[in-house]
């Protein structure tokens, strides 16, 4: 079965204006795009209202070339070209986003545990430190 999305229409843009919209109209505070060096967009910044009037900040990336690899490893047509493959990669980061704000608008989960593997530390991601060191090493709250 072909990968979700593979036959989207919407532009890269397009699917993140879609993201942007639900994260402001879910709470986001600020967002940013950040983009590598083929000028595009790589991820998306953006902050969320914690607590006691603080911010948790999150990147949430689009890995489009990893992306395309799995494209290509399906034998899908058009999967060697970039703009392509960087287009069907925003627009599943958009279903999943759209998905995850379900959840939300249900009460099931809140808006930092959706996005929690995305929150931004010190030392990069969270995930990027579990993903480094295979555990989390939580200090001591002091």
């Amino acid at each position: 079965m072909a990968i979700k999305n593979y036959t989207t229409k919407l532009s890269a843009l397009q699917s993140v204006a879609k993201i942007q919209e639900a994260l402001i109209s879910h709470g986001a505070v600020g967002i940013q795009m950040m983009y590598d060096r083929d000028q595009r967009i790589s991820s998306l910044a953006f902050a969320l209202p914690f607590k006691d009037g603080k911010n948790l900040s999150f990147q949430l990336p689009c890995e489009w070339r990893k992306f395309q690899q799995v494209l290509i490893n399906q034998g899908i047509k058009r999967s060697g070209e970039d703009e392509y493959a960087y287009r069907v990669a925003w627009a599943n980061l958009k279903d999943w986003v759209l998905a995850q704000m379900a959840l939300y608008e249900t009460e099931i989960v809140t808006m930092p545990q959706i996005f929690l593997p995305f929150v931004v530390t010190k030392n990069g991601t969270l995930f990027d430190q579990f993903k480094d060191k295979g555990q989390l090493l939580l200090d001591s709250g002091k």
